[in-house]
């Protein structure tokens, strides 16, 4: 496992998504039910928070499969009431009932989750998942259920396609189309809880519009709009995956935005060919790209200067003065007073990275190191690796690890192996294996953490949409 490479597994579960979603939107489109890929996905969400609120921390493995189930079940009540909710004669739009189902899903999942102690984490979470960190098993759980659903939608492929086109004329054909309905979402139910959990509402939105949009726009056959929304899903995949992997980016924004250049290089395209006067829709389009490039050129006059006012008495001298008084409890309170602050004030970096070059207090020091991690000064890992280097006790190194480790620079795993090394006391250790694990995502032994440093040490890239090393 340890020679599989880490985007292996996020891609071939993108390439699932990509089947079964691909497939999927040609419906919606069909259906002109843009958004209920949203609304399916945050009811879905709204179950998984409900769990929580129930005590099922997602951070466990043993109680994911509770909190799908959980996720299923809403999502089963919200393909019911979606299925209900179309009206023969559509004196409302049907897409405007599938809008509050959206937006009254948010809001309860929202509320749900302020009672939550890890709110903002699980917000996050909802809207862009956690697709780095798939592994082999939920790749092919996830493409068995697909396939399962496949087969469903291949067996009643006719009835299926016959309300999409046209509801009315299914209805007096005979079709029961509530009954159907009920079914088609049903079916994509188990599509979304499965999707949400692992991409996220915002990728699997993409997944399932972007492709078809891209399919309607030059094909007018199913089958020929299938192929296309597969072919440009799978593509963007990987280009997604490389721009995330070179750029370390976030992987799932990085394939939304992959999607978004895709649809609008793609728009350009159409138009191109459906214009029956090309020259003067080459003329409007650099014309229009002219304008865009005038008024981002424009902007950037806009800039805010963040000048930071030194006068004698202000806080930041003052400040400044305790960072370099002999007195060490002087320098201590400010650091506190840094430690304190509301906001990140970059203004400070370069004194507290003097004071860790300068200073041999080991209390000091260890203030000094939280506050350049809580400051999210990157620049400043390399003081930090500097001092680590001094003779001090392991439990300072390892606090100095952990700082350098919030600085997204792997050098702290270096330095923890090397505490590790100096036996250090066992509250210690302890400390320091549970942040490897924290920021790996797997457990370690001291021996098993040495060596998986020394085999992968080189290679480590933090990466921002699981907050791990890879």
């Amino acid at each position: 496992m340890s020679q599989v490479p880490w985007w292996l597994y996020p891609l071939l579960m993108c390439l699932v998504l990509t089947g079964i979603h691909g497939y999927l939107g040609i419906h919606v489109l069909k259906r002109k039910v843009i958004f209920v890929d949203l609304a399916m996905a945050q009811i879905a969400a709204l179950g998984a928070a409900y769990a929580i609120l129930l005590g099922y921390d997602p951070k466990h493995p043993e109680n994911s499969f509770p909190i799908y189930l959980f996720s299923l079940g809403f999502t089963l009540v919200g393909a019911a009431v979606i299925s209900l909710s179309r009206m023969k004669k559509e004196k409302v739009p049907h897409e405007a009932f599938i809008g509050i189902v959206y937006a009254s899903a948010s809001a309860l999942a929202m509320l749900l989750l302020s009672k939550t102690p890890t709110e903002g984490e699980q917000i996050k979470h909802m809207l862009v998942g956690s697709l780095l960190t798939v592994q082999a098993s939920k790749v092919w759980t996830t493409a068995a259920i697909y396939s399962v659903i496949g087969v469903f939608h291949w067996i009643f492929r006719a009835k299926f396609f016959a309300i999409s086109e046209d509801a009315d004329a299914a209805e007096k054909a005979g079709i029961n189309v509530r009954f159907w309905d009920f079914l088609f979402y049903v079916s994509f139910g188990f599509v979304i809880t499965s999707s949400v959990s692992i991409a996220g509402v915002l990728l699997v939105f993409s997944y399932l519009v972007v492709p078809g949009v891209i399919a309607v726009m030059f094909a007018e056959s199913t089958r020929a709009r299938v192929a296309i929304a597969w072919s440009v899903g799978t593509l963007v995949s990987v280009l997604g995956m490389l721009i995330s992997n070179f750029g370390d980016f976030p992987t799932g924004p990085s394939i939304v935005a992959g999607f978004t250049t895709t649809l609008i290089v793609s728009g350009i395209a159409h138009y191109m060919t459906s214009s029956g006067h090309s020259g003067a829709a080459v003329r409007r389009l650099l014309a229009g790209a002219a304008v865009v490039a005038l008024l981002v050129w424009g902007t950037t006059f806009l800039k805010k200067h963040d000048e930071h006012e030194h006068g004698p008495e202000d806080a930041f001298s003052k400040i400044v003065e305790g960072l370099k008084s002999d007195n060490e409890t002087q320098v201590l309170q400010a650091l506190d007073h840094l430690r304190d602050m509301s906001q990140k004030d970059p203004h400070f970096v370069a004194p507290v990275v003097d004071l860790v070059r300068r200073t041999k207090s080991p209390q000091v020091l260890e203030h000094a190191a939280d506050v350049l991690a809580k400051l999210d000064a990157p620049e400043a890992a390399s003081a930090l690796k500097e001092a680590a280097r001094r003779d001090l006790d392991p439990e300072l190194q390892i606090h100095l690890a952990r700082a350098v480790l919030d600085l997204k620079d792997p050098a702290g795993f270096g330095i923890m192996v090397q505490a590790l090394d100096s036996d250090p006391a066992p509250f210690a250790r302890d400390e320091a294996l549970q942040v490897a694990e924290e920021r790996t995502g797997q457990k370690r032994d001291a021996a098993a953490l040495k060596k998986w440093w020394a085999e992968r040490g080189a290679s480590l890239k933090w990466k921002t949409e699981n907050h791990r090393f890879e």
